[in-house]
């Protein structure tokens, strides 16, 4: 009695992680949970170049997302005093004009269940994102975002 063997070959495609790799964008995007008073970016850290943050108010009050370079520790920001409609100082923000940070840019004030986004080209460092409506800062919104080569 005579055997033969016979040898099927499958042909399976292969997808290398190089090739999935060259089609990842390259703009990056974040995504910025602010609630009554926290500042929760999806990552904190991310590749030079342009970036889209993305803002969502989940807090019960109005919100906005300053984006800022700076040395300092996300917690030793320059503050300045807020004067209310009596002129009483009432509470305090960050001095956007001091000369220890410099102000990336900003998502202006927006309400509650809303979401808006903004696009920055941004550099290799260190980077504080806050909200800067008086009080706001001083209650902890604020979170550290690194910038990579």
């Amino acid at each position: 009695m005579t055997f033969t063997l016979v040898c099927l070959t499958w042909a399976i495609p292969i997808f290398e992680q190089s090739a999935v790799a060259q089609t990842k964008p390259t703009k990056e995007h974040v995504t910025v949970i602010l609630k009554d008073y926290t500042v929760h970016p999806n990552t904190t850290q991310a590749k030079a170049g342009r970036l889209t943050f993305e803002a969502v108010n989940e807090g019960m009050s109005t919100h906005e997302l300053v984006i800022l370079r700076t040395a300092l520790k996300r917690t030793a920001l320059p503050r300045k005093e807020a004067k209310g409609q009596s002129g009483i100082i009432t509470e305090y923000l960050v001095d956007e004009d001091d000369a220890q940070i410099e102000i990336v840019d900003e998502i202006e004030e927006f309400p509650s269940g809303t979401s808006q986004k903004k696009t920055v080209s941004l550099n290799p460092g260190r980077y504080v994102l806050f909200c800067n409506i008086p009080g706001h800062y001083d209650k902890g919104m604020h979170a550290s975002f690194h910038i990579v080569p």
